[in-house]
């Protein structure tokens, strides 16, 4: 069963934070992810969703995520109390 990591964040260089994570493109690619989006909702908040097929290969993830955020932290692009993740299990898809 598909599951997701849900991951809220606070950006106040929401482009630099994508740049970043284009740098990055090669390494997320590699994570096992159904997909990964990085959503800008406005005001300095986003949001990255990504789809994983199982648990086991979210867990593997995991670190890489860290990694990424760490990146984006150091660079000043996104706060680190900002980040608030979800994780949850798809119970039915239409």
């Amino acid at each position: 069963m598909s599951v997701y990591r849900i991951t809220r964040f606070a950006a106040p260089d929401m482009d630099k934070a994508g740049d970043i994570a284009e740098s990055m493109r090669s390494v997320l690619e590699g994570v096992g992810a159904d997909f990964i989006d990085i959503v800008s909702y406005g005001n300095g908040k986003g949001v990255v969703l990504a789809k994983y097929p199982d648990q086991a290969t979210m867990d593997a993830a995991s670190e890489t995520a860290k990694q990424v955020f760490g990146k984006m932290i150091e660079a000043g692009a996104v706060d680190g109390d900002g980040i608030h993740p979800h994780m949850g299990e798809v119970i039915k898809s239409f």
